[in-house]
């Protein structure tokens, strides 16, 4: 049976680059994981006073987190950093305190920029690696920069073919990490 990943898109935009390459890798991922996409633009700002009484969104986030077999985050960069929709979701997963959804759960990382994607690999790297996250990373991140230099047709597709050869060793990579 597959192994079951939730994939969490740092864009909520349904026509960015990041959410392309996203569908990309779940129509070349291995039979041996399913690549299943979290809503996460509905979620409301984390707040520790709703952890005893938590809105709807919380409840189902939370309870996807917990079903996953592994995490894939898909994302741009900031303002060189984490977009904050990101950063929210994985705050919701970790808490109430001492209640992190995320703990041990196989990750891999993906960034779509514009520029080399450093500001947000280093960020998303020590975010999934802290403390009350704690998962296991995989070591290579698959980074597709210059996303305003070729790596995309007028159609929306992804046009570099050395990026489609990058993503498929990524994700047969992550696929086996997750194994």
């Amino acid at each position: 049976m597959a192994k079951q990943i939730a994939v969490l898109v740092g864009s909520n935009s349904k026509t960015s680059f990041n959410q392309i390459v996203a569908k990309y890798l779940k129509a070349i991922a291995p039979t041996s994981i399913q690549l299943n996409f979290l809503e996460i633009a509905d979620l409301p700002l984390y707040n520790r006073d709703l952890d005893d009484n938590s809105p709807a969104q919380y409840v189902r986030f939370r309870k996807q987190i917990s079903e996953a077999d592994g995490i894939l985050f898909v994302s741009p960069e900031h303002n060189g950093s984490t977009p904050a929709v990101l950063k929210n979701a994985v705050d919701i997963g970790s808490r109430p305190s001492g209640e992190s959804l995320w703990i041990d759960k196989p990750a891999g990382i993906v960034t779509v920029t514009a520029t080399d994607g450093a500001g947000v690999t280093a960020s998303l790297k020590a975010l999934v690696t802290a403390h009350y996250v704690n998962m296991k990373l995989l070591p290579n991140v698959a980074q597709v920069p210059g996303i305003f230099g070729g790596v995309f047709n007028e159609q929306g597709e992804i046009a570099s073919e050395d990026v489609k050869q990058k993503l498929q060793k990524f994700i047969n990579e992550y696929a086996d990490f997750v194994q």
